[in-house]
């Protein structure tokens, strides 16, 4: 059985004693118990200007709105102290349709037994809610109260949490990461440090969110690294995609266990999640919240040295095309030296003036990214003067294929295009075209193979929407694309 356990903050006494009697009843009865710590219910009135992106913790409430629980025990006092009376009642509600059950009373909801001991009273609520959580789910009424129970909790030393946080998070820390599996590493000093069961989930691109336009939860989530009964399992390509309904029951195969789930986000996006086996030392005042943020930057960083990786490399086209191009003047202009089409300049200056003037209500942006993911070989292996046969040879495949619309070479060995229509299939008739296209291409020579990947995205009309974000998005698009070659 799955039960779920929305508090808000850690470092609330009351709460950690709530999650000390709740991690008792989970052992008692075992049960799986997945604690979310997402703060508060958060308006414009309320943000901390010290810390703006709080709020961003509580979009990890959105995880418990999955049927993968059998119950919900909610601590609405804490969660919504700052909000009105309509704000959470709507929260409790969204929900449905499983079984909630609140701390206090809140009209209009079932509230666990009230605990009637005056002694260690939140510990003992803790461990009442997960018992009548428990008995809620099978039978839909609440049980007799629990008799008093007693607790032995031992908190950690503030020294020993930091020590514990040390072993887990240096090595991640001092790890180059366009080479090195940070993840993985995660994942492997998390096990020295007695952690048996624990994850890291990144989504496929970040995801806005703030107050005012909050955000969906993405359906898929990518695994970059997990544990599960102290056994690394091995990913393929580093990772594994999975709905993001399915988390909580992809970690319950481990037995009997209680986690505790965390987000990771930057500024006013998402990036991912992680969930990690709860141990007492999570209690210790901002363990928990330190241990997200060196996640939190690990993610980051890695993503920066890949970006850095790839702007090193658009560097050492643009240097290797000018040391072979006698004028710099194409370079400068609107002219493809090579295509005799638009170069990088050229496309993007006449696509925003192409975007403004025809991007009206009821037409649709085609945005299209080719990438020639052989040149790099044809030039070494056979010179670059092949390799600009080459490249010529796509150029006019394109023109055909794409008459009328705007394009450009805008790298080495990539083109750009975009294409404004009413026509509902023409996104459609594109991909058809450059399929039978890429098909003719493969089988004209037996030297090499001149092989184009390709993205082809449509964008309905929305009055803010940039090329820059339909460029963004379509290019991200052919970099899936890439990876599952």
């Amino acid at each position: 059985m799955n039960i779920g356990l929305l508090i808000s903050e850690l470092e609330d006494i009351d709460v950690k004693n709530i999650c000390i009697g709740a991690c008792q009843a989970a052992k008692d009865k075992e049960i799986n118990l997945f604690i979310l710590p997402g703060r508060y219910l958060y308006t414009d009135k309320s943000v901390n200007e010290d810390r703006p992106y709080d709020y961003q913790n509580s979009a990890l409430f959105d995880y418990a709105m999955t049927t993968d629980f059998d119950a919900l025990i909610i601590d609405i006092e804490r969660i919504g102290k700052n909000a009105p009376i309509l704000k959470k009642e709507a929260f409790l509600r969204k929900f449905e349709p499983v079984p909630v059950l609140t701390l206090t009373e809140c009209e209009g909801f079932t509230n666990v037994n009230p605990v009637q001991s005056d002694h260690d009273q939140m510990q003992q609520m803790g461990y009442e809610s997960v018992c009548d959580a428990i008995y809620f789910a099978k039978n839909k009424e609440l049980p007799p109260s629990e008799s008093q129970k007693q607790f032995n909790f031992v908190e950690c030393s503030p020294a020993a949490a930091i020590e514990e946080l040390a072993n887990i998070s240096s090595s991640l820390l001092h790890r180059k990461y366009a080479s090195e599996k940070a993840y993985q590493t995660f994942a492997e000093d998390a096990r020295k440090a007695g952690v048996k069961n624990c994850g890291i989930m990144l989504y496929d691109k970040k995801v806005r969110n703030t107050i005012k336009y909050s955000w969906e939860r993405p359906e898929v989530i990518s695994i970059k690294s997990a544990l599960i009964n102290g056994t690394i399992t091995e990913l393929k390509d580093d990772e594994v995609r999975i709905g993001t309904d399915k988390i909580i029951s992809s970690f319950t195969k481990a037995g009997h266990n209680i986690f505790i789930m965390g987000d990771i986000f930057v500024g006013e996006y998402q990036l991912g999640l992680l969930i990690i086996e709860f141990k007492p030392v999570m209690l210790t005042d901002n363990f928990f919240e330190c241990l997200l943020s060196v996640i939190t930057g690990v993610s980051r960083v890695s993503y920066l040295e890949k970006e850095l990786k790839r702007t090193n490399e658009e560097l050492y086209e643009v240097q290797e095309e000018l040391a072979r191009d006698d004028s710099v003047l194409d370079h400068i202009g609107d002219q493809d030296y090579l295509t005799g089409g638009l170069n990088r300049r050229g496309f993007f200056a006449k696509a925003y003036d192409y975007l403004k003037e025809q991007f009206k209500p009821g037409s649709s942006a085609i945005v299209a990214y080719i990438h020639m993911e052989s040149l790099k070989k044809i030039n070494e292996m056979y010179g670059h003067e092949e390799g600009d046969r080459a490249v010529k040879r796509v150029a006019k495949i394109l023109e055909e294929v794409f008459e009328g619309s705007i394009y450009g070479r805008i790298r080495g060995d990539e083109f750009a295009v975009i294409d404004i229509t009413e026509d509902e299939g023409k996104g459609e008739t594109f991909r058809q075209e450059m399929s039978t296209q890429n098909a003719i291409l493969l089988s004209e020579t037996s030297r090499y193979i001149n092989h184009l990947q390709y993205s082809i995205c449509e964008f309905g009309h929305e009055e803010n929407l940039s090329l820059r974000e339909m460029l963004k998005e379509t290019d991200e698009n052919l970099q899936r694309i890439k990876g599952n070659y």
